[in-house]
């Protein structure tokens, strides 16, 4: 994640693994098998779910090097690339999340928050917004559950 474990923060990993750094490889997977497979776990049926993840952690390393333009956030492009993935899926390998009438925006934020465990400042790298943005998405996006499971939806 963007916060420094052992001091370096992702973005720092990923740049190490993108030389080829070995030990910057197995950290940068030890840091994102987990994103990865519960993003994957909360969409996908789990007979597909973990496969999928794997595939991606791959994918994500074989393109390590062409990783990012100028700026970008490694974790902005590790979302893209599980949402492409998941997105390109036919619909019998998806699960049907319980999350009624919010936009994509609105489900990408929760499941950013609540499903992956980012917090809010990873959650607008991964989809390229600002803070104020994903706190306000979230609270009208929890607001609409919330009316919805009150009025019987």
């Amino acid at each position: 994640m963007t916060s420094r474990a052992g001091g370096r923060s992702i973005d720092g990993v990923a740049d190490d693994a993108s030389r080829g750094d070995r030990d910057a490889i197995a950290e940068l997977l030890q840091r994102i098998v987990p994103l990865v497979t519960r993003r994957c776990r909360a969409e996908l049926r789990p007979v597909d779910a973990d496969r999928i993840a794997v595939g991606i952690c791959g994918s994500v390393l074989a393109d390590i090097q062409r990783r990012r333009r100028a700026g970008e956030a490694f974790l902005a492009r590790l979302y893209d690339a599980i949402s492409r993935e998941i997105d390109s899926l036919p619909a019998s390998s998806r699960l049907t999340l319980p999350f009624g009438d919010l936009s994509a925006v609105e489900r990408n934020v929760l499941v950013a928050r609540i499903v992956v465990g980012f917090d809010v400042r990873e959650t607008a790298l991964s989809l390229r917004t600002t803070t104020s943005a994903v706190e306000l998405v979230q609270h009208r996006a929890l607001s609409k559950i919330r009316r919805g499971s009150l009025s019987g939806a």
